[in-house]
């Protein structure tokens, strides 16, 4: 069958090659995400949980009620909002495990979204979860700001009485979105039709690109890009109509990149009305529901005000997920209900309706009675020439749910693209014919489940081998601080063998006692790093090993006489104190070292680990001799975004010396004729743009500030509208450094300065465009454990102890978000508020992406938050650090207060 679809596509070149050579390419991705759907299904995502307080339970009670109190009394169906039964059972609140503080966002996310939870761990039996059916809880409402679930039960508490364990719930891992990504693939590779040919040609080395033709706009066509009121265009609309054209006439792809508030999202909705204009249909996606909705926004803001009402936007998706109260009334779930609530309100009611149609009004609402609205939702998605979801939400559609097959849409837009991969990208794409990819790779990269890219590496190699590469790399004082003499317990003479190997190799001393006739001397047990022997032949040694050895995570043999001589040493440790996992320490350095890709300085000591870690022995050489390039391999895959392939390509295969899009990039010409850059950008003052100007975008001219910028404002607290306020850590019994990527004193200062802010706002209404709106303040931090020092404070401050992430300041004047900086890509803020947590070590704070998106989210103010002097000391390893430390665009002292 593929044969046959290959032989139909065009610009591929010859078909039996293509097949191939998209096979070669395909292939490992389709390996990826095999193996990480196999060890998702074999792990449960964990969560404490507690009832919430009196008040956090009031707060609860008054936000379900505001979803049906107001319009149970409406007379029309439209005008009701239905709602799950409040009273219906149990609420409890979601929290990290003790010991797990920095629990991601995406383990709240799944259990948030989840339609059932479990009360008991599962139990393993081989390679597969057993989940016991009676463990199941259904969820029936949940409220996002709260981390909150309405169960249907609460969990039971063990018979045992465990109070720890009794606390946590388990979720079923949720598979759906990677096997989606199989299925495309698969399906791509299997099924290409001429409509996705420009899909194929990504993996071909003999893809002919076709020039697209700019389309010609006439003046009045434009709707966002219209000239201002003195007949000038703002700085940057020339580029976006370029971007418009080139995108109308592209046969197959279209690239916008701009740096943060460069206008993409104002260039995407252009185009939107253009294609709509021409009766196109368009589907709109991202990874996040945060950038779908910010575009929909912008639309149905605009659209509210015109005369002709080119867009019918639908969103597929949660309500509970959309956040915007513009966009919520759009949601397809509430469209339908609404749409099937006037039909039954005009059945009831038919007015000049007459008696001749009474048996069909009859059976029509007998029908839309009975039906499941999968079929009305069919409808009106079919009508729909605006389809919004995220990149897998689209698999939503009722048509798609029943593999009806869905009418493929004229263009596919995905926004965000830096955080979207390949395999991502493709889910939605297949339903399109053409693509218009929008982003700035040098903001935050795809998110990468470092589980699931360990659980591949582990693959590559044998467990023997792996122990050997890991106890080398962790003894070779030439790669590692934490060197320590180890002894271990290895039955196996051939793991014994593999150890020593790679110890010689790494030329770190080791010894295998049992090759060692004990009636000799062994000078070299003296300065072992390494000692392995069988259990017999340590007990044997006993009164011979060095008391300076730390025992394995393997249990050795009774030896007290050893213990006791151990315990001489001054803190000697019992144990290792992790399990020494091989893949996880080459997974965690590859994500990081993908991080500072656009840092290679700092990346080179990542790149240096991850050499060492490889295995040096000549045995373990002999079993993997293509291991390098199957961690590059994994690499491409999971790291590597949509975007940065069609402008540079993921990289080379091992022994593939052809070019194609997939490795490196649209070739230059096509890439010229169908990518636009913005180089201008209206979010920032000047003083918060310049730092990421010149250290980020001063290579490509991007990120120049709009001549048009209106900045102005009366809070004098600041000397500069980019500043910086020194705070040292507290000291510690440990020394002067944070615990727990937590630092005190870094939040009490911040909310000094936010109290600072509220005296001023609270007699500072917005005036102009914005005014009546409150002031948007962002509390941004880079770790989990400090988001958790804020919102304590935030809490007590606002007395708003049910929220978590959003609260009301100043009587209503100020509104303000606690945020990672992960999470608020694609939001702003008038004042940002920036917690930087570390000193004594960069963390992840020199991730140039990471940091690019905390200093750029700022319109008014930025402060920055944390240790100064540490940063542009010596101490400080970071380069990027140090160069953002001695900045001069951050002033270093507070400005005056103003009564």
């Amino acid at each position: 069958m593929a044969n046959h679809c290959y032989m139909s596509l065009s610009g591929i070149g010859k078909w039996d090659s293509a097949l191939k050579q998209t096979l070669a390419q395909w292939t490992p991705y389709r390996r990826y995400i095999a193996t990480a759907i196999n060890a998702a299904e074999q792990r449960s995502p964990i969560l404490a949980w507690r009832l919430p307080s009196v008040e956090e339970l009031n707060v609860i009670k008054q936000r379900t009620s505001k979803r049906q109190v107001s319009h149970n009394k409406s007379k029309r169906r439209r005008d009701r909002i239905e709602c799950s039964d409040s009273h219906v059972g149990e609420w409890i609140i979601l929290e990290p495990r003790p010991g797990f503080e920095e629990e991601p966002d995406s383990t709240y996310d799944a259990f948030l979204d989840a339609r059932e939870i479990q009360e008991r761990e599962p139990q393993r039996r081989r390679r597969e979860l057993i989940w016991d059916k009676r463990n199941k809880i259904a969820v029936l409402d949940r409220i996002h700001e709260q981390q909150a679930l309405q169960v249907e039960r609460l969990p039971r508490a063990l018979e045992n009485g465990d109070e720890s364990a009794h606390a946590l719930i388990y979720l079923k891992a949720n598979t759906w979105p990677l096997v989606c990504q199989k299925n495309a693939l698969e399906h791509l590779e299997s099924y290409p039709s001429p409509r996705l040919g420009a899909l194929v040609r990504l993996a071909s080395t003999r893809a002919d690109w076709e020039s697209p033709t700019p389309r010609e706009m006439v003046e009045d066509g434009w709707f966002f890009l219209r000239p201002t009121e003195d007949g000038t265009l703002r700085d940057g609309t020339a580029e976006q109509r370029v971007f418009v054209k080139r995108a109308l006439g592209t046969p197959d792809y279209a690239v916008l990149e701009g740096p943060p508030g460069s206008g993409k999202t104002t260039a995407i909705c252009e185009l939107i009305l253009q294609l709509t204009r021409e009766g196109k249909r368009v589907l709109l996606v991202a990874s996040t529901h945060v950038a779908v909705d910010n575009v929909l926004e912008s639309l149905i803001e605009w659209q509210d005000k015109a005369d002709q009402k080119w867009v019918m936007p639908l969103r597929i998706g949660d309500e509970d997920n959309i956040a915007s109260t513009a966009v919520r009334p759009w949601a397809l779930n509430r469209l339908v209900r609404t749409c099937k609530g006037e039909i039954l309100d005009f059945l009831d009611e038919p007015g000049a309706g007459t008696h001749l149609g009474v048996n069909s009004r009859a059976m029509l609402g007998e029908a839309l009675r009975g039906e499941k609205d999968s079929t009305l939702a069919s409808m009106m998605l079919d009508s729909s020439n605006l389809v919004c979801s995220t990149t897998i939400g689209i698999l939503q559609h009722p048509s798609l749910k029943q593999k009806l097959g869905l009418e493929p849409f004229d263009y596919l837009i995905l926004d965000e693209a830096s955080k979207t991969t390949f395999s991502e990208f493709l889910v939605p794409a297949l339903y399109a014919r053409r693509w218009v990819i929008v982003g700035d790779r040098r903001q935050l990269s795809p998110f990468v489940d470092e589980t699931d890219l360990a659980v591949n590496v582990r693959n590559l190699l044998s467990q023997d081998v792996a122990n050997a590469a890991m106890y080398g790399f962790r003894a070779s004082t030439s790669v590692s601080k934490n060197s320590s003499n180890t002894v271990m317990l290895l039955e196996s003479p051939e793991q014994r063998q593999l150890m020593v190997e790679e110890a010689n190799a790494r030329d770190v001393p080791a010894v295998d006692l049992d090759t060692r006739d004990m009636s000799l001397p062994c000078f070299e047990l003296a300065g072992a790093h390494l000692v392995c022997a069988s259990g017999k032949t340590l007990q044997a040694w006993e009164h011979r090993l060095p008391g300076d050895l730390i025992p394995s995570n393997a249990v050795l043999p009774q030896m007290p006489d050893w213990e006791a001589h151990r315990s001489s040493y001054p803190q000697a440790p019992e144990t290792l104190q992790e399990a020494l996992s091989w893949a996880d320490e080459v997974a965690w350095r590859q994500i990081r070292a993908y991080e500072l890709r656009q840092n290679p300085e700092e990346q080179k000591h990542l790149l240096g680990e991850l050499h060492a870690l490889l295995p040096k022995g000549t045995t373990a050489q002999q079993r993997t001799p293509s291991l390098g390039e199957n961690l590059e391999q994994m690499r491409r895959v999971a790291m590597t975004s949509i975007l940065e392939i069609l402008q540079v390509g993921a990289g080379c295969l091992p022994d593939w010396d052809q070019q194609t899009v997939l490795t490196h990039g649209l070739p230059p010409q096509a890439l010229e004729s169908r990518s636009v850059s913005l180089t201008f950008q209206h979010r920032m003052h000047p003083d918060i743009s310049a730092f990421p100007r010149d250290q980020f975008y001063a290579e490509d001219n991007l990120l120049n500030d709009s001549s048009s910028l209106e900045r102005d404002w009366n809070y004098k607290h600041y000397t500069r509208r980019a500043a910086w306020l020194d705070i040292a850590p507290r000291q510690q019994k440990k020394g002067g450094r944070t615990q727990g990527n937590r630092n005190p004193a870094e939040a009490d200062q911040l909310i000094n300065e936010l109290n600072q802010f509220i005296q001023w706002a609270e007699h500072e209404p917005r005036t102009g465009k914005d005014s009546g709106k409150p002031w948007k303040v962002a509390v941004l931090t880079f770790y989990k454990g400090q988001e958790h020092e804020l919102r304590v404070r935030l809490q007590a401050m606002s007395k708003q102890h049910a929220n978590t992430r959003q609260f009301s300041l100043g009587n209503g004047r100020i509104e303000v978000s606690l945020c990672t900086v992960d999470r608020f890509q694609g939001h702003e803020a008038d004042l940002v508020l920036l917690s930087f947590v570390k000193s004594g070590s960069a963390g992840f704070l020199n991730s140039p992406n990471r940091l690019n998106v905390a200093l750029t989210r700022a319109r008014y103010q930025l402060v920055l938050i944390g240790h100064r002097f540490w940063m542009n000391s010596k101490s400080c390893r970071s380069v990027l650090l140090r160069n953002l430390a001695a900045s001069t665009h951050y002033a270093k002292n507070l400005g005056w207060d103003t009564p």
